[in-house]
């Protein structure tokens, strides 16, 4: 089972449900745990199924009330941060720690908030509209759907070992420009877990 976790102020909804799309159009079984779910006691329940991949959008009480400690994760997603307070984000470091050895955390670069970290044996990688991520943007065009190239400026080693070099490649999916951001961090994810895009 892979244990994906998907955290922030906005955007962890559409994250999540990109995902889960994307893995049963790949006949993969899997599971999101929402935002109004106590995301520990839903995760512990689906133990005893088959599920290839769990979602969880992490909410902001699972953060604070410490309800996900006993929940490894593969890969944990930041979306966006935004005013939030200094106790909030500080529990951030508790969740990253959460990851498995050799596991994934996916940063937006742009967000306005910014958490510090200190976590050993993890893969960083940071997305956002700048050069100096690991992924980016360029030629976005949103005036019939949302079209732009997706770039992996670094390589990066996935889950399963394999080597993915840096590439650029061409999208045209559903949406506007503010969401740019949540597709570049599900995409990277999914590198991560080694489908191709």
């Amino acid at each position: 089972m892979r244990i994906i976790g998907v955290f922030g102020s906005r955007g962890k909804s559409f994250v999540g449900d990109f995902l889960l799309d994307f893995f049963k159009k790949h006949n993969k079984s899997v599971y999101i745990i929402g935002t109004k779910e106590d995301s520990e006691e839903s995760f512990f329940k689906l133990l005893t199924n088959n599920i290839e991949y769990v979602i969880i959008e992490i909410s902001r009480e699972d953060i604070l009330n410490n309800r996900i400690k006993n929940i490894k994760f593969d890969v944990l997603i930041h979306t966006a941060l935004e005013f939030e307070n200094a106790n909030l984000i500080k529990s951030y470091q508790n969740l990253i720690c959460n990851l498995k050895e050799n596991g994934y955390i996916i940063l937006n670069a742009d967000s306005i908030q910014k958490i510090e970290f200190v976590c050993e044996k993890v893969y960083p990688i940071t997305y956002g509209l700048n050069e100096r991520t690991t992924v980016t943007a360029s030629s976005i065009d949103d005036m019939n759907g949302l079209c732009f190239s997706f770039c992996l400026q670094r390589s990066i080693v996935t889950i399963n070992g394999k080597l993915i070099q840096p590439f650029e490649k061409p999208l045209s999916l559903k949406g506007k420009y503010q969401d740019i951001y949540y597709y570049l961090a599900s995409i990277s994810a999914l590198l991560c877990l080694d489908y191709e895009i």
